[in-house]
C-alpha cells in the first residue's frame, strides 16, 4: 500500500501538471511546466506525500528487527501520518484559511482514513475468524466508531458551512452538485454502518451471519471508494467556484 501511495503521489503530480498546461500528456512531461509545478504548492504536496511513504516503508520493516521496540515504530508511523496530513492543508481553499480550519480538515481526513482503512481488515476478520471472535471485534469497532464517526460528520458540516455561503450554491454550481452526490454516498455509508452495528453484529450466531457481514462490508468498501473518487473530483477538478 505504501508503494502504491508513493506511485500515486507521483502520478498525481504529473496529472496536475498536464491539467495546468492544458495540453494533456505532452504538457505533463514538459520540463518547463514540471519545474513550474514543482516550485508551486502542488510540488510541496507531492514532496511531503512521497517522503511520508518512502520513510514509512523502512519504519514498518523495523518491526521485524527484534531490537527495535514496537512502541518506537508506532511513534514513528504516527509522526509520519501527521506529516502526511499536513499535505492536505497546502492546496485547495483551505490553504488560505487559518490554523483552526486546517486542523479541522486534517482531523477530518485522519478520521476518514481510520474508518475506510479499517474496512479491509474487518472483511478479513469475517473471513478467517470464528463467529464469536468476529462478533467481539465488530462490537469493539462499533463502540469506537460511535464516537469517531459523529465527530467526522460534525467536522464535515463545519467545513461545508464555511464553504457554502448560500443554499443556492449547492444547486447552481457544479461544485455544489458534486458535493450533494458526496452527501448521498455519505448517507448510504451511515445507513450501512448503522445496519452493521445494530442489526448484523448483535444477530451473529453462525457462519452464515459472518458471511452476510462480509458481503455488507464489500458494499461499504465500494461506497468508500466512490466517496474518495468524488472527493478527488471536488478537490482536484471542479473547485469551489460559485460564479
Amino acid at each position: 500500500m505504501l508503494v502504491l501511495s508513493l506511485l500515486a503521489a507521483a502520478v498525481w503530480f504529473f496529472a496536475k501538471t498536464g491539467a495546468f498546461s492544458e495540453s494533456g500528456l505532452q504538457g505533463a512531461v514538459d520540463p518547463i511546466m514540471l519545474e513550474v509545478m514543482w516550485d508551486s504548492p502542488v510540488g510541496d504536496v507531492t514532496l511531503v506525500r512521497m517522503l511520508m511513504s518512502a520513510l514509512a516503508i523502512p519504519a514498518l520493516l523495523l518491526i521485524f528487527i527484534k531490537r527495535v521496540h514496537f512502541t518506537i515504530v508506532r511513534a514513528m508511523l504516527i509522526a509520519l501520518a501527521v506529516y502526511g496530513l499536513y499535505s492536505f492543508t497546502l492546496v485547495g481553499h483551505v490553504a488560505e484559511k487559518g490554523v483552526v480550519d486546517k486542523l479541522v480538515l486534517a482531523t477530518h481526513v485522519a478520521l476518514m482514513g481510520w474508518w475506510f482503512g479499517a474496512l479491509l481488515p474487518l472483511r478479513m476478520v469475517c473471513q478467517h475468524f470464528s463467529v464469536e471472535d468476529t462478533q467481539k471485534i465488530m462490537t469493539m469497532f462499533g463502540r469506537v466508531a460511535g464516537y469517531l464517526v459523529p465527530t467526522l460528520l460534525l467536522l464535515g458540516i463545519y467545513m461545508a458551512v464555511n464553504l457554502f455561503t448560500a443554499p443556492n450554491d449547492l444547486i447552481q454550481s457544479q461544485y455544489g452538485r458534486t458535493f450533494l452526490s458526496k452527501l448521498l454516498v455519505v448517507g448510504l455509508l451511515l445507513l450501512l454502518a448503522a445496519r452493521h452495528r445494530f442489526m448484523l453484529v448483535p444477530a451473529m450466531t453462525e457462519a452464515e451471519d459472518t458471511a452476510k457481514m462480509k458481503r455488507s462490508i464489500n458494499i461499504e468498501i465500494i461506497l468508500a471508494v466512490t466517496l474518495l473518487l468524488i472527493t478527488s473530483v471536488l478537490t482536484s477538478v471542479v473547485g469551489p467556484q460559485f460564479d
